[in-house]
C-alpha cells in the first residue's frame, strides 16, 4: 500500500497566481497607455498674451532647439487666483516629434489649480521674443512612479505568479505520486 502522506494544494489555490498575473496586465497595460499619450502629444505654439486652459496634469514650456542659445528664462502663470512662479527644469530636457526637437524650460507645480492662465516670461540676458511652445508635463517624480508601478511590479507580480504556480503544481504532483498505491 502506498504511504498516505499529506494531500497535495487544491484547484483553488490555482486562482491566486492567475489573479498576480492579471494584475500584472492590468499594470502592464496601464503603463503603455499613460507612455502612448505622453509620446503622441504634440507641441503646441504659444501666442504671448493668450490664455490657455490647464489640466489639472499642468504643462511645460519649451523653446524649439537650435532657435536661440540657451537661454534663462523666468515665467510665471497668471489666473484668476493667483499669479503662480514656473518651476525651472534642471539640466537639459530634450524632447522630438515630427515637428521638431525641444528644449523643456520650465514647468508647472504640483499644486497649480486648473483654469484659464497667461503666461509671461523674462529672460535675464537680452533675448527676447523667443518662441515658446506647450507641451506635456515633465515631472521626474511621476517617471519614477511610472517606473515603479507600470515596470517593476507587473514584472514583479508576473514572476511571483509564475514561481508560485510551479511551486503549486509541484507539490500537486508530489502529493498524486505519494497517494498512488504500490503494487
Amino acid at each position: 500500500m502506498g504511504n498516505l502522506g499529506k494531500a497535495g494544494p487544491s484547484r483553488a489555490w490555482f486562482i491566486l497566481p492567475c489573479i498576480l498575473v492579471l494584475a500584472a496586465l492590468v499594470l502592464m497595460g496601464l503603463g503603455i497607455s499613460s507612455f502612448l499619450h505622453f509620446a503622441r502629444t504634440d507641441f503646441v505654439a504659444y501666442q504671448p498674451g493668450s490664455s490657455i486652459s490647464v489640466t489639472r496634469d499642468g504643462f511645460t514650456l519649451y523653446a524649439q532647439e537650435g532657435t536661440t542659445g540657451p537661454v534663462e528664462l523666468r515665467c510665471t502663470a497668471t489666473g484668476p487666483q493667483a499669479t503662480v512662479q514656473l518651476r525651472p527644469i534642471a539640466g537639459r530636457t530634450i524632447l522630438a516629434n515630427g515637428q521638431g526637437t525641444f528644449v523643456a524650460i520650465a514647468s508647472t507645480p504640483q499644486n497649480l489649480p486648473p483654469g484659464r492662465y497667461v503666461i509671461s516670461c523674462v529672460s535675464a540676458s537680452s533675448v527676447a521674443d523667443i518662441p515658446l511652445f506647450l507641451g506635456p508635463h515633465i515631472d521626474l517624480e511621476a517617471v519614477a512612479r511610472l517606473i515603479a508601478f507600470n515596470i517593476i511590479a507587473p514584472v514583479f507580480l508576473a514572476f511571483c505568479g509564475v514561481v508560485l504556480f510551479v511551486f503549486l503544481a509541484i507539490l500537486r504532483y508530489r502529493s498524486s505520486r505519494i497517494l498512488t498505491p504500490n503494487v
